[in-house]
């Protein structure tokens, strides 16, 4: 039985979306075969889903799995298709049904107790499944604040494999994760250090201002003197 669940990998600092497709083929000999240009971070999370799949209560698919991550030219990093992959084993080998309407896209890995672990790169995530005009992003609770920043997308948090399968087959309601953005903008802008408390250094300190008036990047390098 072939199961199809959306997600995102990360390209810099952007998020591409990535279809995981678990093809899960029952009286063939057992084998996990995983394909799509998948990074070794990757190719190690089917061994973390075995395991987290049993610790959470459920069967491992003793049968041949064959997980694609598409598209097949984009290189998958990080250990946020985890989840995604865990729930495509358990829809393909008939263990649940995705009954909650709506297309959501899911990120996160995973403990192999089957609990779920923050990722990185959740807030370009957001942004992407937003610009999508998904109906949600389920991403582990950890996580769902800062993707909760971003308007327009509804984000669900899970703190486990469980949680996840229970709110996909609709035996879980959970609301979006609500945050005032506001708060958090007025919270984060005081800083414990001020350039006040910099002795010269005129010129860097005045490139920092510039960049932060202007919104641009800055790459700052620092060398530690070797002088004893």
């Amino acid at each position: 039985m072939l199961a199809k669940l959306s997600s995102y990998t990360l390209i810099g600092i952007d998020a591409a979306p990535v279809e995981v497709e678990v093809d899960v083929s029952p009286a063939s000999m057992p084998k996990t075969v995983l394909v799509g240009l998948a990074e070794a971070s990757v190719k190690e999370s089917t061994h973390r889903v075995e395991r987290a799949l049993v610790n959470s209560g459920y069967h491992r698919p003793i049968d041949r799995v064959v997980i694609n991550l598409a598209p097949a030219d984009l290189k998958k990093e990080a250990g946020g298709l985890d989840l995604p992959i865990a729930l495509g084993h358990l829809i393909g080998s008939g263990q649940f049904v995705i009954e909650r309407r709506g297309n959501f896209a899911i990120a996160g890995e995973l403990l192999l107790t089957g609990e779920t672990r923050p990722i990185k790169g959740v807030l370009a995530m957001a942004l992407a499944a937003a610009a999508e005009k998904r109906d949600g992003l389920i991403v582990p609770s950890a996580n769902a604040a800062e993707a909760a920043v971003v308007e327009g997308i509804s984000v669900y948090p899970v703190g486990s494999l469980a949680e996840a399968v229970g709110f996909l087959s609709g035996n879980l309601d959970m609301d979006p994760k609500a945050v005032n953005v506001e708060d958090v903008f007025a919270r984060l802008a005081h800083y414990e250090d001020d350039f006040v408390d910099v002795k010269g250094q005129d010129y860097a300190k005045r490139a920092l201002l510039i960049s932060a008036s202007g919104g641009h990047n800055v790459l700052m390098l620092w060398t530690k003197n070797a002088a004893a």
